[in-house]
């Protein structure tokens, strides 16, 4: 082991052994200016009551995940616990520093209603048998009135309780058989009241989402909807929510029935989408101190005749991956982590929903990590399509300049934010679409646009003789093989008169884990003394270098 290595080692585990991560000092009342998505809230409170979602109901977690964001917008005092979490289901509590005082569970888990029912105005009464939609409906009109929605079983629960909410809207007579007579109905009814800087795609029924995100849309008064976009009148009525949202100053939280068919609607009208719809406790983590502290950028390397590889990883645009799945996958690889450079996607809108969480990863990266923003900026945007499927046409999808720049100019806000200077897109841009990226994104160093089918029409290209626009060699590489073969094919070109450039990247659902990868570039890089990778940033510097020498 080299001393430079040792040395890495030893102030990685200073770093991760911090008991907490947020900074002292933190807002103490509700903030959410303009041109801020999300909101931010005020620190935590020095002990909080969790409630394990496994004790409840469906239609119970509904409610009180309701309960948690009516409380927690004045002071986050109530949190969630899944009991099966990837990372383990104490691993934030314990990063952030939060004290439990009180766990309710199966048996006591009404006491934590009544022991806040002075802060909830009433319930909203709905019947998810005539229609499980419904429930988004009906969980809409109760962040609005201030209330909890509530199945007529949970109602007697209450009322057995002696917890005598009043009843301020009841839907359960309603006649709406169908997806789009609940979403028409909401919209006619309730969406001028809503919050239109973000709204909740919640998928209801068996499996659905219960307990994620719908905190934060109760605690704004967001509207809450579910609504396929592989079928046309749903994907009509989803864009009349959409195109009554601010391009530029909105996101779309959750996910949707097929990713191409939701991703594309969202961004035809320049928003971007934050998959969300396994995050939890977003009105905790959202608040206290938002100062993100940005990692210490290492000197780029000496530009020579090399062939000079960035190696990114998947899939950090989705949020409930980086709070699971990327948390388990960084604390296991920390001992492998720093022997190479890898390129880690993040989404830059954790600024707002989960400082901490980005911090915890910032705080304890090694100088060869490094965080670029996942497709394709501030939210899953698809500009252009490559891959027809049903509810998702093949070609451009948003042809407005002024709403692509729009959420350009909002992706530049937050990349600044974030310290993020790289950004990948999702599947390409058009000559317009890299020609606003470039207006509106001062700070980027560069920007890497997705190969799938090894599509002819995605290229490479400079803008504004500043911004790099560069085709992965492969968009989402699975195997050790594929990897290997495509590199040898990189090298067998010769680099001997000038340097030369390959972006890739890897799958991290697929065997190329970062141990495994991290061992593949260490194999080629000590077999080939001509190849180097370098860290994203270090890429495009380099690769903008050689290009105002060279051309």
């Amino acid at each position: 082991m080299t001393a430079c290595r040792f040395l890495v080692l030893i102030l990685l585990a200073c770093v991760i052994t911090l008991p907490e991560i947020a900074a002292a000092e933190a807002p103490e009342s509700w903030h959410w200016p303009d041109g801020q998505v999300l909101p931010h809230l005020p620190a935590p409170a020095d002990s909080l009551d969790a409630m394990p979602i496994q004790s409840l109901t469906r239609d119970e977690q509904l409610a009180f995940v309701a309960l948690q964001g009516h409380v927690n917008k004045t002071r986050p005092r109530i949190w969630l616990i899944n009991r099966r979490s990837e990372e383990g289901a104490d691993t934030w509590q314990k990063t952030l520093g939060l004290q439990i005082g009180t766990t309710y569970d199966y048996h006591n888990k009404y006491d934590l209603i009544a022991k806040y029912a002075g802060e909830i105005k009433g319930v909203v009464l709905y019947d998810p048998s005539a229609n499980e939609h419904l429930c988004n409906l009906a969980a809409t009109v109760a962040g609005l009135r201030g209330a909890l929605p509530v199945t007529p079983t949970i109602r007697e629960h209450l009322l057995a309780q002696q917890i005598d909410l009043p009843v301020l809207e009841d839907l359960t007579s309603l006649e709406l058989p169908t997806a789009t007579d609940v979403y028409e109905h909401l919209y006619a009814n309730y969406w001028s009241e809503c919050e239109k800087r973000f709204l909740i795609s919640a998928r209801p029924g068996r499996g659905g989402d219960y307990h994620h995100t719908r905190d934060m849309a109760t605690a704004c008064g967001a509207a809450m909807v579910w609504l396929d976009c592989r079928e046309p009148a749903e994907r009509e009525l989803f864009g009349k929510f959409l195109a009554d949202m601010p391009a530029g100053n909105a996101v779309v939280l959750g996910w949707y029935t097929t990713e191409r068919s939701g991703v594309t609607t969202a961004t035809h009208y320049g928003i971007g989408t934050m998959p969300a719809d396994h995050f939890m406790n977003s009105t905790v983590f959202s608040g206290g101190d938002h100062t993100i502290h940005h990692p210490e950028v290492p000197p780029t390397p000496e530009l020579q005749n090399k062939l000079y590889v960035a190696m990114l990883l998947s899939d950090g645009d989705n949020i409930q991956y980086t709070q699971h799945a990327l948390r388990r996958i960084w604390d296991r690889s920390a001992d492998a982590r720093g022997d190479m450079p890898i390129s880690w996607t993040i989404s830059p809108g954790l600024v707002d929903i989960a400082p901490s969480i980005m911090n915890y990863y910032y705080q304890s990266a090694t100088p060869n990590d490094c965080f670029i923003s996942g497709p394709s900026g501030m939210g899953y945007t698809m500009p252009v399509n490559t891959l027809e499927e049903p509810g998702a046409a093949l070609g451009s999808t948003i042809d407005d300049p002024q709403r692509w720049a729009a959420y350009t100019g909002l992706t530049s806000r937050y990349l600044q934010r974030a310290g993020l200077r790289v950004v990948t897109i999702w599947d390409n841009l058009t000559p317009m679409q890299r020609q606003v990226y470039e207006q509106q994104c001062p700070t980027l160093l560069g920007v890497t646009v997705q190969n799938f089918k090894d599509d002819p029409t995605v290229a490479s290209s400079l803008e504004g003789d500043r911004l790099c626009f560069e085709r992965l060699q492969i968009p989402y590489a699975g195997s050790r093989d594929q990897l290997r073969r495509s590199l040898e094919r990189q090298l067998a070109t010769g680099i001997d008169t000038q340097p030369r450039f390959a972006a890739y990247q890897a799958d991290i659902w697929s065997e190329l884990q970062p141990e495994r990868l991290l061992e593949i570039m260490r194999e080629i890089e000590e077999e080939h003394p001509e190849i180097e990778f370098v860290r994203a940033d270090h890429y495009f510097r380099l690769r903008n270098q050689d290009l105002k020498q060279n051309y």
